[in-house]
């Protein structure tokens, strides 16, 4: 029988009289000779030695080990962590004190070689002899930890590709704000993955997703962190670094790690990352200001343009309050008619008659006044606002072309410049097609406009989108040629009737030099594919001149006409043609 027993399950440590449980267990031990036997717990006894002297046949099943084994086996061996036996001989210290030690958790190793996590309750038995030992009374908790395992990897871990999770970092953020730890966060978003999912499926986006997360695990390196946000969004917690050279060129070679381009179904996907950088203690003080900070730089990198990488400043945050507000005001321009189409003419070089005009949207804000593109665009199509905008320039566009052809001007042409958004979107892209089918007018004379950017970025989709409009009988015009590689390894390749000289190589003839030889080629190339040219930003009469020799048949551009309201094409086409 076992004597003057103190059992506690109330705290971790405490010292003091038996608690009502302590006195329920001893009289229990003491009292009913089956009870050491016949407990569904773990009750062992040990000595200073950490030698086991008594342990009860739940335990040895537990263990895996017969009474005769494991008596007189020291705990030590058990461990699957050797360094917990400074947690037994710690322990024994403090229970020879007087202290009882509760729900201390320890992991051990059974015979069978199988991991099991026991919660300890110890206290000290003093016995008439003057001899004490150790009573010992462990739970196996084994399976709740293993459930408490899988609950954290559900609130801590990504399910799809197995980084950890937004919640996960901030928890992490948090702590390294409280021991004021300074490091840095990239909050990063893939560009133009929604392409991914649109043209393809969303097994083929998640298959790109893991393919992403797989790179940045292999680059980023222990103590540093990579974590999936959400869809397409991922972060770095980069640990004990605030060098923005450093941060610079770390994310350079990530770019240059991950590759150019996934391919997957034959399908070529150019592959960038825009990336926001916010630093603690300097871009904020708390983890909600860090996160916040960061993500607004990211937006700021994905304006700049693809792959590009933005630190946060002040100035980034004012900038983003004042666009948020004018996001949520261009929900209400449409249907407040806020908005307006300009047309730009364009004229035949040789002629100086109208050949046509390029829609050119405007937003006529009550506040501010007449808001340029630029100002708007962007934004529109960062919030997925764009559809809707470029739903209202085409029809805006079409009843134009449709007012003209009554009046007999059936020969001029409309360009109507299209997204890249609209055009990866088959959604939105079949949306178009049937405005398109519900205007009864000439569609040989309206041009779609479409940027080298927009092309390269989806190849395959992209062609045969295009091609579908050639198909209704538009052309197809590329936008800003020159300033992309697309237009001179792929031009021969895409489905285009007309090429739009970028107004930054036009605005360089007059330097003459390089610049003149690279405009001439790119004339020459465009001709010889028997491709219609169009200048755009045609601003002096030597610009002019040097276009129309070496065979620009169309240009555009403020020496001309600047962009006009619709009363003032009216008047323009009640005016000799020759007005050059």
């Amino acid at each position: 029988m076992l004597e003057n027993r103190q059992i506690s399950q109330n705290s971790d440590i405490t010292y003091g009289k038996k608690s009502a449980i302590e006195q329920v267990f001893n009289y229990a031990l003491n009292n009913d000779e089956n009870f050491f036997a016949d407990a569904n717990v773990i009750i062992a006894t040990w000595n200073s030695q950490g030698r086991i002297t008594r342990i009860n046949p739940f335990g040895q099943k537990v263990f895996g080990y017969s009474e005769e084994e494991i008596i007189n086996k020291r705990w030590e061996l058990l461990l699957v962590n050797k360094d917990d036996r400074f947690k037994i001989v710690n322990d024994f210290i403090q229970i020879s004190k007087g202290l009882r030690i509760t729900n201390h958790d320890i992991e051990f190793i059974s015979k069978q070689n199988k991991k099991i996590d026991i919660m300890w309750n110890h206290s000290l038995m003093n016995y008439s002899n003057n001899q004490s030992e150790v009573l010992s009374i462990g739970i196996d908790i084994t399976n709740r930890k293993l459930l408490e395992e899988k609950l954290s990897r559900i609130a801590y871990y990504d399910d799809l590709t197995g980084l950890q999770n937004r919640s996960f970092f901030v928890k992490e953020v948090k702590q390294l704000i409280e021991v004021k730890s300074q490091f840095t966060l990239v909050h990063i978003n893939i560009d133009n993955f929604s392409q991914i999912n649109d043209t393809l499926n969303y097994a083929s986006g998640d298959h790109f997703l893991q393919y992403v997360a797989s790179m940045l695990s292999e680059f980023i390196k222990a103590p540093d962190k990579v974590a999936r946000l959400s869809g397409d969004e991922f972060a770095i917690l980069f640990y004990d670094m605030i060098d923005k050279d450093v941060i610079e060129n770390r994310l350079k070679s990530l770019d240059e790690y991950i590759g150019p381009s996934w391919e997957v179904n034959h399908n070529e996907f150019f592959i960038s990352a825009s990336k926001g950088i916010a630093m603690f203690p300097k871009d904020g003080a708390d983890s909600n200001a860090i996160f916040r900070n960061a993500n607004i730089a990211m937006n700021k990198a994905k304006k700049q343009g693809k792959g590009r990488a933005v630190f946060y400043m002040e100035q980034i945050l004012k900038e983003n309050n004042e666009n948020i507000k004018l996001s949520n005001q261009l929900q209400y321009a449409i249907k407040n008619n806020e908005l307006v189409l300009y047309y730009q003419p364009q004229y035949e070089l040789t002629s100086g008659k109208i050949s046509g005009f390029e829609a050119l949207v405007r937003w006529n804000h009550p506040q501010k006044g007449l808001i340029p593109p630029m100002k708007f665009i962007p934004m529109a199509e960062e919030t997925g606002q764009i559809y809707e905008l470029e739903r209202w320039i085409i029809e805006t566009a079409l009843k134009r072309k449709l007012i003209f052809e009554k009046e007999g001007k059936k020969d001029l042409y409309i360009s109507i410049n299209l997204s890249s958004k609209s055009l990866s979107s088959e959604l939105n892209f079949t949306e178009l097609e049937h405005i398109f089918s519900n205007y009864d007018i000439d569609y040989s004379h309206i041009v779609i406009e479409i940027t080298e950017t927009a092309i390269i970025s989806d190849m395959g989709f992209a062609v045969e989108r295009l091609k579908r409009l050639r198909r209704l009988g538009m052309k197809i015009a590329l936008d800003d040629f020159g300033t992309g590689y697309s237009s001179l390894i792929h031009l021969k390749d895409l489905p285009i009737d007309i090429v739009k000289l970028d107004r930054n190589f036009v605005s360089s003839i007059e330097e003459r030099g390089k610049a003149s030889v690279i405009i001439k080629a790119l004339l020459y190339l465009a001709l010889d594919l028997d491709y219609e040219v169009v200048a755009e930003g045609i601003e002096t009469k030597e610009q002019l001149e040097y276009l129309k020799k070496y065979k620009c048949e169309t240009g555009q551009g403020y020496l001309m006409s600047k962009p006009i309201t619709i009363e003032e094409v009216q008047q323009l086409l009640l005016l000799d043609k020759d007005n050059m």
